[in-house]
């Protein structure tokens, strides 16, 4: 006999008193968003598996912090970025040190090379190629550049919030920003290319 979920605020109540099955499903629902926004933060398997670990264990130790009426998931989520950026920080110590103000016409061409394909730059994350190409990419940047990219392109956060998050500067995460779309913008120049020329070849198949 299959058991069916449990309701959120019944599971989060019966992990609080210790139930093993509702804290097995806790950690079942959202250890794949963790470790991937792990895996995105960190650019590295082995720190992603040590983030979706620590963030699962302030879960547990925290739980009782947790307001019924609050997503779980979001929590969660802020858990794990926090846990990200602490790893980061022992490492590197601060992430975003320097104060520049981004410069608007990079962050344009950086759109224009985002939309080259014609698409939503969310459509073209669900794209395999490019995808994969976007995460050599990241994997590429050093933390202090990728982290922003990160909550800022990919997880949609403001640049109050990542600012918040990090402990920075708006002019800080800015700055980051820039440089990172920048690199991002260089490494991706020849995955874009690439396809531009496949799609203009096709093209003329079609019209031939």
């Amino acid at each position: 006999m299959t058991l069916q979920p449990l309701p959120e605020k019944e599971m989060v109540q019966r992990a609080l008193d210790g139930d093993v099955r509702a804290r097995t499903e806790i950690v079942l629902r959202h250890q794949d968003l963790v470790y991937n926004l792990a895996l995105k933060l960190t650019g590295n398997p082995e720190r992603a598996e040590c983030v979706l670990q620590e963030t699962f264990l302030k879960v547990f130790e925290k739980l009782d912090t947790f307001r019924l009426d609050s997503a779980l998931g979001t929590w969660i989520y802020r858990i794990a970025t926090n846990a990200a950026l602490m790893m980061l920080r022992q490492r590197k110590g601060r992430l975003v040190p320097m104060e520049e103000e981004g410069d608007d016409e990079e962050t344009s061409r950086y759109a224009r090379m985002l939309k080259s394909l014609d698409r939503d730059p969310l459509e073209l994350l669900l794209d395999t190629e490019f995808k994969d190409a976007l995460e050599r990419a990241m994997a590429q940047l050093p933390d202090s550049w990728r982290v922003p990219f990160v909550l800022k392109d990919i997880e949609g956060l403001s640049l109050q919030e990542i600012a918040q998050t990090m402990n920075t500067t708006v002019p800080a995460v800015k700055a980051a920003l820039h440089r990172g779309r920048t690199a991002l913008r260089d490494h991706l120049a020849e995955f874009i290319e690439a396809r531009e020329a496949a799609d203009q070849k096709s093209s003329q198949k079609r019209v031939g």
